[in-house]
C-alpha cells in the first residue's frame, strides 16, 4: 500500500454511455472553460503557435462495488453516485499520474527529480513521465500524482487497496498531513498540488502489494468548500473508520466521465509541474480530466484507481 511508504513503512472509472463520445469541439470547450481559461495568463506570448490541446473520451468498466474486508459486500446501488437534487452544473478535475524513470539524453535537465527516500535512492535523479489513467503499473514502480481543480476549496486524498474480488482495505487519509507543505491543502484555479511534495521524504510512492490478490490502489479525491473539522492532520497518515468514509462517499460521490490527453502519455514533467505552484495558460494541461456533474457549491468525491500489473 502507498500509505506504508509514506510512513516509511508509508476515480471514478465510470462506464461511459454512447452519448459521451462527444465531438472534438465539445471536448475542447470542456477544458477551455473549466481549466485553461481559469489559469492566470501566460507571462509572455509563445513564439510559436501551440499545438491544439485535444482530449479523447475513454470508455471504461465501472470500479467494482467496494466491500470491506471484514463486512458484508455492499451492493452496486449503495455506492452509485446520487443524482444532484437541485440544478446540476458541470466542472472538471485534472489528475496526472507520473511514473519515474531513468533520464534520457533528450530530457531537459530541469525535468529531473532528486529522489528523497532511503539510502539506496538518496542520490538518484529520475524523470517523471505521464501515464494514462488506466495504465497498469509494475510492482516497484515509483509514482507521483498532481491534481488541479478550477475552483476554490480544500483537497483530501484517501487511499485504499482494492482486491480481485472487489473488497477494499481500510481507508487512510494520506493528504493533507504534517509533512506535505505541511498540511496545506488549499486548491484554487491554476494551483497544482503534487502528492507527495517534491520536498517530502520520501517524495514518491513505491508501488507494492500487501496481498497477492491486490489489483489496484484506489484513491478518493475529495474537494470540499470548507475545511473538514476535527481531522487530525498532525500525522503522516490517519486511519479513517469505514463509517466515516462511507458517509463521505454517499454524500459527495459524483457522476463523472474520463478523458485522456491525446499524445500526452510519455511526456516528461516540466519544472513547474515538478515543483507544484501556480500554472499559467502556457503550461501543459493535466493528462486525465474527470468531467463532473454535481450540485453547485457542494463537495465532490472522485475515485481514481491506479492499476497494478498481474504477476509478481
Amino acid at each position: 500500500m502507498f500509505v506504508k511508504l509514506l510512513v516509511a513503512t508509508s476515480a471514478l472509472a465510470a462506464a461511459l454511455p454512447a452519448a459521451a463520445q462527444a465531438p472534438e469541439e465539445g471536448i475542447r470547450q470542456l477544458w477551455n472553460q473549466e481549466i485553461l481559461q481559469k489559469r492566470p495568463p501566460a507571462k509572455t506570448p509563445p513564439a510559436v503557435a501551440k499545438k491544439p490541446v485535444v482530449y479523447k473520451p475513454v470508455a471504461t468498466a465501472a470500479v467494482a462495488a467496494p466491500k470491506t474486508t471484514a463486512g458484508t459486500p455492499t451492493t452496486a446501488s449503495a455506492v452509485k453516485p446520487p443524482k444532484p437534487s437541485g440544478a446540476a452544473v458541470e466542472t472538471v478535475m485534472g489528475v496526472t499520474l507520473w511514473r519515474l524513470r531513468k533520464p534520457k539524453a533528450a530530457d531537459d535537465p530541469s525535468s529531473r527529480l532528486l529522489i528523497l527516500g532511503d539510502d539506496e535512492d538518496a542520490s538518484t535523479e529520475l524523470v517523471p513521465e505521464r501515464v494514462e489513467g488506466d495504465t497498469a503499473l509494475a510492482v516497484g514502480d515509483k509514482v507521483r500524482l498532481t491534481i488541479e481543480v478550477p475552483r476554490t476549496g480544500y483537497l483530501y486524498l484517501i487511499d485504499r487497496e482494492q482486491y480481485v474480488d472487489g473488497t477494499t482495505s481500510d481507508p487512510y487519509l494520506i493528504y493533507p498531513n504534517v509533512t506535505t507543505r505541511p498540511g496545506d491543502n488549499l486548491v484554487a484555479a491554476g494551483r497544482l498540488l503534487e502528492i507527495p511534495d517534491s520536498r517530502d521524504k520520501p517524495n514518491h510512492f513505491k508501488l507494492q502489494r500487501s496481498r497477492k490478490d491486490q489489483v489496484s490502489e484506489l484513491f478518493s479525491v475529495l474537494v470540499t468548500p470548507e475545511p473538514i473539522p476535527n481531522l487530525d492532520t498532525s500525522k503522516r497518515i490517519l486511519k479513517l473508520s469505514q463509517e466515516q468514509y462511507k458517509e463521505w462517499e454517499t454524500k459527495f460521490g459524483v457522476e463523472v466521465e474520463r478523458f485522456e490527453l491525446v499524445d500526452g502519455a510519455g511526456a516528461a514533467s516540466t519544472r513547474t509541474e515538478l515543483q507544484g505552484g501556480v500554472l499559467t495558460q502556457d503550461d501543459p494541461m493535466p493528462q486525465t480530466l474527470y468531467k463532473i456533474t454535481c450540485e453547485p457549491g457542494k463537495a465532490i468525491l472522485v475515485k481514481v484507481p491506479v492499476k497494478i500489473k498481474s504477476g509478481p
